[in-house]
C-alpha cells in the first residue's frame, strides 16, 4: 500500500473532505468527521468509495483510504478522490479544536 506523509492541513486542503450535515454540529475535524453508526454511517456507505477515508487511531493516528473497521474513530468523505499514490495518509499531527483549546 502507497504511504504519502501529510500534515493535517495537507490532507484537507488536498481532499477538502465535506462538512457533516448530519449530526449534532459536534463533528470531530471542524465538522467534517462522520460517525460509526446510524444515518451518518448510511451516508458514509452511499458515498463514492474513492471518497472515503477512515480516520484510524493505533500505534499513531492515520487517515487510510477506504471504508474500514479496526481501529477506527470515524469517517470523511471527501471532494477530491483518492489517488493510487494516497491510499493510506500518515498525519504528522492530528489535533481536534478542543484538544487544542485544553493545551
Amino acid at each position: 500500500m502507497a504511504k504519502t506523509q501529510l500534515t493535517e492541513e495537507e490532507f484537507f486542503e488536498k481532499f477538502r473532505p465535506i462538512k457533516n450535515t448530519l449530526g449534532d454540529g459536534e463533528a470531530s475535524f471542524d465538522g467534517t468527521m462522520f460517525e460509526t453508526y446510524g444515518v451518518e454511517l448510511e451516508k458514509v456507505r452511499s458515498a463514492d468509495p474513492r471518497c472515503v477515508w477512515t480516520f484510524v487511531s493505533g500505534d499513531g493516528d492515520a487517515i487510510v483510504a477506504g471504508f474500514h473497521f479496526v481501529n477506527r474513530m470515524g469517517y470523511f468523505i471527501t471532494e477530491v478522490p483518492c489517488e493510487a499514490e494516497d491510499q493510506f495518509v500518515e498525519l504528522e499531527s492530528v489535533c481536534d479544536d478542543d484538544e487544542d483549546a485544553a493545551e
